[in-house]
C-alpha cells in the first residue's frame, strides 16, 4: 500500500472518531437536560403532609411554602418565591346549617374582603366536582396595594377562586390567590391541594 493511500484512510478514521465524539457529547447533553427537568419537576411538586387532629382533617401541601396555622384561616400557605404577590392557598371553616346553601359562606367572604380589598369583584359562581361530590366555586379579583412606604412597588391585580365543600354541619372554603398573570401556571397546586384533603 502506498503512502498516498494510507493518508486518506487515516483522515477517514479521524473523521469517523470525531463524529462519534460529537454524538456522545449530544447524548450526554440530552441526558443531563432530561435529568434537570426531572429534578426540577420533582422539587416543584414535592409535598409535605399536615393534619388537624382535633377536626379530623389531613392533607398534603407544597413543600417549601410558608405555613401559617390559626383560627381564620385555619391554614395559610404562601409561595414567597412567586414574585410581587405571593401565591397563596388558604383553608377556612364555617358552621352552616344542613338546609342552608353553601353559597352563603362564600357571600360572607365577599363582604369581608370587599371591606378590606381595593376594587374587589366577584366573578362567576358554578358547581364543580371534588372527591366525587359537588362543591360550589366562585372566582374573584382585586387589586393588592403594598402600603409599606419603604417598598417601591406597583399595585398588583390578584385573581382568586374559592371552593366551598360541605362536611356535615360545616363548610370548608379552600381559596387560591395569585398574580393574575401567574394564575393559570400555579392552578395545579390548588387542584392537588383540594384532591389530597381528607375529612
Amino acid at each position: 500500500m502506498t503512502e498516498s493511500a494510507v493518508i486518506p484512510e487515516r483522515k477517514m478514521s479521524a473523521a469517523r472518531h470525531a463524529r462519534w465524539a460529537d454524538l456522545a457529547v449530544i447524548a450526554v447533553v440530552v441526558v443531563a437536560l432530561l435529568a434537570g427537568v426531572w429534578v426540577r419537576s420533582a422539587t416543584l411538586h414535592r409535598t409535605e403532609g399536615f393534619a388537624f387532629d382535633n377536626l379530623g382533617i389531613s392533607g398534603r401541601a407544597p413543600a417549601g411554602w410558608a405555613r401559617q396555622f390559626g383560627d381564620d384561616p385555619l391554614l395559610r400557605l404562601r409561595d414567597l418565591r412567586s414574585g410581587t404577590f405571593a401565591t397563596t392557598l388558604e383553608m377556612r371553616r364555617r358552621p352552616l346549617a344542613a338546609e342552608a346553601d353553601v353559597a352563603l359562606a362564600l357571600d360572607a367572604l365577599v363582604l369581608e374582603r370587599a371591606a378590606n380589598a381595593t376594587a374587589y369583584t366577584s366573578l362567576r359562581t358554578e358547581q364543580v366536582a371534588v372527591h366525587d361530590a359537588v362543591a360550589t366555586q366562585r372566582g374573584f379579583t382585586y387589586v393588592a396595594v403594598n402600603r409599606n412606604p419603604y417598598v417601591d412597588q406597583l399595585p398588583v391585580v390578584v385573581r382568586g377562586v374559592d371552593v366551598a365543600l360541605r362536611v356535615a354541619d360545616q363548610v370548608y372554603v379552600i381559596t387560591y390567590m395569585a398574580n393574575a398573570d401567574e394564575f393559570d401556571a400555579s392552578y395545579a397546586y390548588f387542584r392537588a391541594f383540594i384532591e389530597d384533603l381528607e375529612f
